[in-house]
């Protein structure tokens, strides 16, 4: 959905539902609550949910909950005029405000925006409201640091977004997508990627998401030379598998050298006691004993 860098990447099937739920909720009046991490693409879905409805011609008012009162003043938001507005208030006539990161309003905050989104449904003043947050808002529910009222305000429908950690098959797509991206805006060619820059940004946790990730594959195609890619480039430090040192031997090896690994472990820490020991590694002692007979463990006990 979408088009152009106003799209929602990724051909996962959590990605897709985000997908059909836009598409369908783009077609209602409700307020709609977007849950999701920073960097996921809260903002994106909020525009598209605009841009796709009957609202698209109207404006899309964003305001950033985390700079009010900081470098927003909260009367451009809460304030009146004499119509009884304010004029960013007014301006989202018959389109849509975006409130983004209502966890980060404090109590004060919250009260003045239950009041406005209050008097929004008494008056005959059109707007739609769409909000984002991230998970910590539902605890912060719970805890009485948040109006349960306001909540439930946003929250009439909602869309849970994945981090791309949650659906990491999208990330080589992704990456594709930036690459070519940057490639022609640099006008550079389209390089092959090599297999160990694949391997780094599938193993990387990506804590900020698409959005890191796209200044990850920028700074790729910037640094790297003509033609080639190279992971010395990437902005993050990966750390190596523990496992990696298994990878040039056969699978049963691999595996006899892992479980002996674990049984040498579980018997230290407790002194040689096999029943503690096997209880550690959630098997029986009799399991226990066959494979310290197999791979030449003496009973220490």
């Amino acid at each position: 959905m979408g088009r152009g860098k106003n799209k929602i990447l990724g051909k996962s099937s959590e990605i897709s539902r985000v997908r059909r739920a836009v598409r369908t909720f783009c077609k209602q009046n409700e307020n709609v609550l977007i849950i999701g991490e920073t960097g996921s693409g809260r903002t994106l879905i909020a525009k598209l949910l605009h841009d796709a409805g009957n609202r698209s011609n109207k404006e899309f008012i964003k305001i950033q909950c985390g700079a009010l009162d900081d470098t927003i003043e909260s009367d451009q938001v809460f304030g009146k005029d004499n119509n009884g507005y304010t004029s960013l208030i007014l301006q989202a006539q018959n389109g849509t405000l975006y409130f983004e990161n209502i966890e980060l309003l404090n109590s004060e905050l919250q009260n003045k925006l239950f009041n406005l989104l209050s008097s929004l449904k008494k008056t005959k003043l059109n707007a739609r409201i769409i909000a984002s947050a991230d998970s910590s808002i539902e605890s912060k529910m719970r805890e009485g640091a948040f109006r349960g009222d306001l909540f439930q305000i946003m929250d009439e429908l909602r869309i849970n977004v994945p981090s791309i950690r949650e659906r990491k098959q999208d990330i080589p797509f992704i990456f594709s997508h930036f690459l070519e991206e940057f490639c022609k805006e640099y006008e550079k060619s389209v390089p092959t990627v090599p297999y160990d820059v694949f391997e780094a940004i599938l193993e990387y946790d990506w804590p900020g998401n698409i959005g890191e990730l796209r200044n990850t594959v920028r700074n790729l195609v910037i640094m790297s030379p003509e033609g080639e890619l190279s992971p010395e480039y990437l902005p993050f430090r990966v750390q190596p598998n523990p496992l990696e040192v298994l990878a040039s031997r056969d699978l049963n090896t691999a595996v006899a050298d892992v479980e002996k690994f674990l049984i040498r472990k579980a018997l230290a820490r407790y002194e040689g006691n096999q029943s503690k020991a096997a209880h550690l590694l959630q098997v029986s002692e009799a399991t226990l004993r066959y494979k310290m007979k197999k791979y030449g463990f003496q009973n220490i006990k």
